[in-house]
């Protein structure tokens, strides 16, 4: 997408929630210390999706796609495991992603650009 200066090319460029801040064109996770957290790539996608649909359940099957696992089964836990391993890294004393039984996962921090 085309930009128009500098104001339009800092526009967007990332999501805030609770402390934390993902610059996109960086692909670059901040904890609220200031210190940078290595995602993988299927950690980063997941986390993108997440902040892209806050406090929204998102399903497997959605989630599979937006980390670009679509070869996946239906019996495939890579999103369970990519969760858990996200959780890890941006838990506390609030768990930021919350499982809702038989229909997928919900991200419940209240999320804003930058």
């Amino acid at each position: 997408m085309p930009s128009c200066g500098a104001q339009a090319d800092r526009a967007g460029r990332g999501f805030a929630f609770d402390g934390w801040r993902l610059d996109t064109l960086k692909r670059e996770l901040t904890n609220p210390a200031g210190v940078v957290v290595d995602l993988s790539t299927g950690e980063y996608d997941l986390l993108l999706a997440f902040l892209e649909a806050p406090q929204r359940v998102l399903s497997r099957d959605f989630l599979l796609d937006a980390a670009r696992n679509r070869t996946a089964d239906a019996f495939d836990r890579t999103i369970d495991v990519q969760v858990s391993r996200l959780r890890r890294k941006i838990g506390g004393p609030v768990d930021l992603i919350k499982t809702v039984r038989g229909a997928g996962y919900m991200f419940t921090a209240d999320v804003s650009r930058f």
